[in-house]
């Protein structure tokens, strides 16, 4: 029993001690995580909508999924750039952003976070994909389709839920963008 007692504390001590050096290195590292990402947000904001200056917009009654919408002020003219958070892709979450301009036409788009399968959903961070939603006018619901159209956006694939994903945040979007202008 006495045996047992001193192992117990030992064993207490190290996971102790070792809580406590975790707990320093994330006190330290996270400012610098949280300086990077939002370097990478301000990147991803001037990828999908270029301007001058970006400000968040409070909208009463938005969707959940959209985490923030941002007026985005510049010389080439003013849209929106809608930071969105879609629940149901195939690997989880697909955190993204989406810009419009003032014809509510797609200027960009740019996957944030994901945990899409090779191959298939992580396709979003090719170039067919991205430019295949430019010039999506988001006026009406936004669908999928093998070349892209007007209102349509080039899907992915065999990655049918993570296209349906993607299309639910946008056509989100798309709900409130005129309560925008």
């Amino acid at each position: 029993m006495n045996n047992s007692l001193k192992l117990g504390l030992k064993l207490f001590l190290i996971t102790s001690v070792t809580a406590f050096a975790l707990a320093l290195t994330n006190n330290a590292t996270a400012p610098i995580i949280e300086a990077k990402a939002q370097e990478k947000l301000q990147e991803s904001l001037s990828v999908v909508l270029p301007a001058d200056s970006y400000e968040e917009v409070e909208v009463d009654g938005k969707p959940e999924t959209l985490e923030k919408i941002y007026k985005a002020t510049g010389a080439e003219g003013d849209g929106y750039v809608f930071q969105i958070l879609s629940p149901g892709g195939y690997g989880g979450d697909i955190e993204f952003l989406i810009g419009c301009d003032k014809d509510h036409n797609i200027t960009g788009f740019a996957p944030l976070n994901h945990a899409e399968s090779a191959g298939f959903g992580k396709q979003m961070e090719e170039d067919f994909f991205k430019e295949g939603m430019i010039g999506v006018n988001m006026d009406g619901e936004v669908k999928a389709s093998e070349s892209g159209g007007e209102n349509e956006i080039v899907g992915i694939s065999g990655a049918t839920i993570s296209t349906g994903t993607i299309l639910r945040g946008i056509n989100d979007a798309a709900s409130v963008l005129g309560e925008l202008n």
